[in-house]
């Protein structure tokens, strides 16, 4: 995943911030734009995913905020991100290249920082339509 961008006006997410999912109330400020995938493993968590490093494809949501910066303060909190100290983090919140269906843009993700022992990929991609 060292395919990244600087400063995106972004945010991609592929969980339960997703349209029809119990977190997505946190998105409700911003604009959706697209759906889109990024590079990597979508692997599930339990009762959540997360998105690590390797070889696939994980799809997700593109949404636009007016207030960027509120909106990632209340992501990080959401993602367990700590700013001051990602090695404590859940989640980090990186830039990273989204493919839509329109071209390629910039967004802000959150990639899964925790061990992954026992955690099972979803070969979709798709946390939406995992079985």
């Amino acid at each position: 995943m060292a395919d990244t961008v600087a400063d995106p006006d972004l945010v991609f997410v592929y969980g339960l911030l997703m349209r029809g999912h119990e977190l997505h109330y946190h998105m409700e400020s911003g604009e959706f734009v697209a759906n889109g995938r990024v590079d990597g493993v979508l692997v599930s968590l339990g009762r959540y995913p997360g998105l690590i490093e390797g070889s696939g494809t994980v799809r997700g949501e593109l949404y636009r905020f007016a207030d960027l910066p509120g909106a990632l303060d209340v992501l990080d909190d959401v993602e367990e991100f700590e700013p001051t100290d990602p090695s404590r983090s859940l989640y980090l919140r990186i830039a990273m290249h989204v493919k839509t269906d329109d071209g390629d843009v910039g967004a802000w993700v959150y990639r899964y920082n925790g061990p992954t022992d026992g955690a099972q990929p979803i070969a979709s991609g798709d946390w939406s339509g995992r079985t």
